[in-house]
């Protein structure tokens, strides 16, 4: 059930969300120097777009958003925390029925020193979104929780764990199917030279929905992580992946499958970075979908208050085992921006993106065009 709070309530949240765009500072609260920090934080954003429904001849609107939120930061003893509370308004100005309240918690706790180090986090949040997959604007409650662990075995090898959980529940429980997935990923590192580490590694993943049952996925890999070539440094990975679908419309899929994420330092103002993926995906109807995408980003510091950017990607989603067996989307997304700084707490910035999205069914088939401007400060 979409949250709708009255007009007054709205224009409060839009003049907090204002003032604390406005009002620069430094942390709001330093209970003992720099070992436990409390901030604030607030923006507005003004959002146009052509497509809100991700749907052939679909409609356009505009929105508002404002969020307000306090950060806490602790930096005491053996365990780091990092905290965040945050509260998203946003208002359309046709399609009032899609307004939405989004509350957003995350925590993170952190150990860097011991044998033994790595982190928790916990996070809990409404999202709204235009859901392409499914053609629909979906909302959902979201609960990821993981736990990364890093264990040195000698000098030259480490291991590493990374234990997962999500949760997600729709609001539309007639159209679409919640989803809970768990898993394990352990990998194995060798230290090949002072910047570049080597590894091995294997994920296990268990996914449930009401609709297609369960899924495992079995994903063998190797890859490298650190200096990759020259000045380029990242993360590439490529395995082996297989999924086991035991429910509803049963079957195994399997694919090669690789991900990366490399940056390059072209020049001191000028950072490239490339982001690849190929897994197995879940969708909101419990379809599982084959996706690949590829995206390429550039960032350039024009003065030290300016920043440009722009990005291309694209991809391919196969569509395996819902009633469209033969549906197959093609997507090709285009985006420029700027963000200016006016002082270490200020900014504003304003983008532009087009996205078109090719499918063999007729509904999915569409284009979208958006145009964002937001001003937003954190004290």
């Amino acid at each position: 059930m979409l949250l709708s709070p009255s007009p007054a309530a709205t224009r409060a949240l839009l003049l907090i969300a204002l003032l604390a765009a406005a009002v620069p500072s430094r942390a709001l609260l330093n209970l003992d120097g720099t070992k436990n920090q409390i901030f604030v934080f607030g923006g507005v954003t003004f959002t146009q777009s052509s497509n809100i429904f991700s749907e052939r001849d679909g409609e356009g609107d505009y929105t508002v958003t404002g969020e307000v939120g306090t950060e806490l930061k602790r930096r005491a003893g053996i365990i780091s925390v990092n905290s965040t509370l945050k509260l998203d308004y946003i208002r359309y100005g046709e399609f009032t029925d899609e307004n939405s309240l989004n509350p957003n918690f995350m925590v993170e706790l952190i150990k860097t020193t011991g044998r033994t180090t790595g982190s928790f986090n916990l996070s809990a949040f409404r999202e709204t979104r235009s859901d392409s997959a499914v053609n629909l604007r979906t909302s959902s409650w979201n609960v990821p929780v993981t736990l990364n662990l890093k264990y040195p075995i000698s000098e030259k090898t480490y291991v590493t764990s990374t234990t997962g959980y999500m949760r997600r529940d729709y609001s539309d429980n007639q159209t679409l199917v919640d989803y809970t997935d768990y898993s394990e990923a352990v990998d194995f590192y060798y230290v090949y030279t002072s910047k570049l580490d080597l590894f091995a590694g294997y994920r296990f993943r268990s996914g449930h929905t009401s609709a297609t049952g369960r899924s495992l996925d079995h994903w063998f890999s190797v890859g490298a992580t650190g200096g990759l070539f020259s000045k380029m440094s990242g993360t590439v990975r490529l395995g082996y992946q297989l999924r086991d679908v035991r429910g509803t419309g049963g079957d195994q899929f399997e694919h090669v499958n690789a991900t990366a994420a490399v940056n390059w330092p072209v020049t001191r103002k000028l950072l490239l970075s490339l982001q690849a993926a190929r897994d197995f995906n879940t969708i909101a109807t419990g379809a599982t979908v084959d996706s690949s995408s590829l995206a390429l980003r550039g960032q350039y510091a024009y003065s030290r208050k300016l920043d440009l950017s722009a990005m291309i990607s694209a991809g391919r989603n196969k569509f395996l085992n819902e009633i469209n067996v033969n549906r197959h989307d093609t997507f090709f997304s285009w985006e420029a921006g700027l963000r200016y700084r006016m002082n270490d707490h200020l900014q504003a910035g304003a983008s532009y993106v087009y996205l078109k999205n090719w499918s063999t069914l007729a509904l999915a088939d569409f284009d979208n065009h958006g145009f964002s401007l937001d001003v937003s400060s954190r004290y």
